[in-house]
Parts: structure tokens; C-alpha cells; sequence
């Protein structure tokens, strides 16, 4: 009966964590809406997919563990500023990102060549031969 109560206040514990967490989220979003309209932005267009969103959520969470925390998360040209006070209070506050020149795309790695396969499949054949004889 121990071992059961301690699984239901393991379990409560959780579900209040979530709670608290899924709070967290809700409380973000809401003042970082609240941000952007002091700043005369509206949030859909600073961030169309909801990729701020997103990130801000997943960033809160982590903030509210470490006083002193200080980020910028941009987009568009516009961010906001995740900051955790000495009391753990997260602060959200809208600013201006220098937009700066995108990243080129990565280049293509080169094909494989045929010596190069073919050294694959020797390597490979005798890790399977050795893998077999275990």
C-alpha cells in the first residue's frame, strides 16, 4: 500500500507540475501579446506560423528554473525578451531584432563514389560476419 500511495503522489505531483507548466505557457502568451500591442505590432504579423509562439513556450519553461536568464528570441525584424528575476518571475518584454542578412543554403554534400560504396559494403559485411559469429 506504500509503494501505491507513493505512484499517487508521484502522479499528483506530475499533474501539478503540468498544470503549473500549461499555466506558465498561457501566462507567456498573454503577455507577449500584451507586448507587441503596447509596442503598436500586432502578433500575427510578426509571427504568421507561430513559430515565436512555440519557441517562447518551450523557452518559458526553462527561464522560470534560473534566475538571471536573458534571451532574445526574433523574428521578422521584431523579438522578445525572456528575462527571470531573483525571485524566479519571468518578465516578457517586446524589442527591435536588427534583421540581418539570411544564412546561404548549405551545400550538397558530394555523391558517394563507387569505391567508396564499395568500401561500405566490405565494412559493413564483415561487421555482420562478426555479429554472426556471436
Amino acid at each position: 500500500m506504500n509503494q501505491s500511495l507513493s505512484i499517487w503522489e508521484r502522479r499528483q505531483a506530475v499533474a501539478s507540475r503540468l498544470e503549473g507548466h500549461a499555466q506558465q505557457e498561457q501566462d507567456a502568451l498573454g503577455e507577449l501579446a500584451a507586448a507587441f500591442v503596447d509596442a503598436q505590432l500586432s502578433l500575427d504579423d510578426v509571427d504568421p506560423q507561430g513559430c515565436l509562439r512555440a519557441a517562447l513556450a518551450a523557452v518559458v519553461h526553462v527561464a522560470a528554473s534560473r534566475p538571471g536568464f536573458n534571451l532574445v528570441l526574433g523574428a521578422l525584424g521584431h523579438g522578445v525578451r525572456v528575462q527571470t528575476d531573483a525571485d524566479g518571475v519571468v518578465r516578457l518584454s517586446a524589442v527591435a531584432v536588427a534583421a540581418g542578412e539570411p544564412e546561404p543554403p548549405a551545400p550538397e554534400p558530394p555523391a558517394p563514389s563507387a569505391q567508396a560504396a564499395q568500401a561500405a559494403q566490405a565494412v559493413a559485411s564483415e561487421l555482420a560476419s562478426l555479429l554472426w559469429q556471436r
